[in-house]
């Protein structure tokens, strides 16, 4: 009753990374009825705090995306890279960081000559913008909030 009440909790996105961390540990916790070692698995992987805390992050994306594809009349996946984010620092909105990428996107729709976008990563690597395959990757910084550099890259693809 106590798995299936701490599995309740995670969202479909937490679930997703937990498994993609410690699929192994998890699974073994779960078939053999050991919750203890389910719990001390996914305390290694993440404080609850930290989970809650990307969760927040992926809805901000999620909220600001949703904009974006309304001005543009498209829709796309949006995904924090977490592992680029390893040493973001702490109180610093990495979705805000990215927020200004999506506004480059949607200033090239307004204009009309915005490629075809299937998917947004946030990731927190300070490495800027790129695009490519329908992909629209913007390696945040803390501080800027990667507009001109997004601009750039998507005047750039057409």
């Amino acid at each position: 009753m106590e798995q299936q009440y701490f599995l309740m909790q995670l969202s479909a996105v937490t679930y997703r990374f937990l498994v993609s961390r410690t699929a192994a540990a998890i699974l073994a916790a779960l078939l053999s009825g050991s919750c203890v070692m389910a719990v001390s698995s996914v305390a290694e992987a993440q404080s609850l705090r930290e989970i809650r805390e990307q969760e927040q992050e992926e809805k901000a994306l999620d909220r600001e995306a949703a904009f974006t594809q309304s001005v543009c009349g498209m829709k796309f996946q949006t995904v924090i890279e977490w592992r680029s984010a390893a040493n973001w620092p702490e109180g610093v909105s990495i979705a805000s960081s990215c927020d200004g990428a999506l506004g480059a996107l949607e200033a090239a729709c307004r204009k009309g000559n915005a490629p075809r976008v299937n998917r947004f990563v946030c990731a927190g690597d300070g490495a800027g913008a790129s695009y490519r395959g329908g992909t629209l990757r913007y390696g945040a910084s803390p501080g800027d909030n990667g507009f001109s550099d997004t601009k750039a890259v998507l005047d750039s693809a057409n």
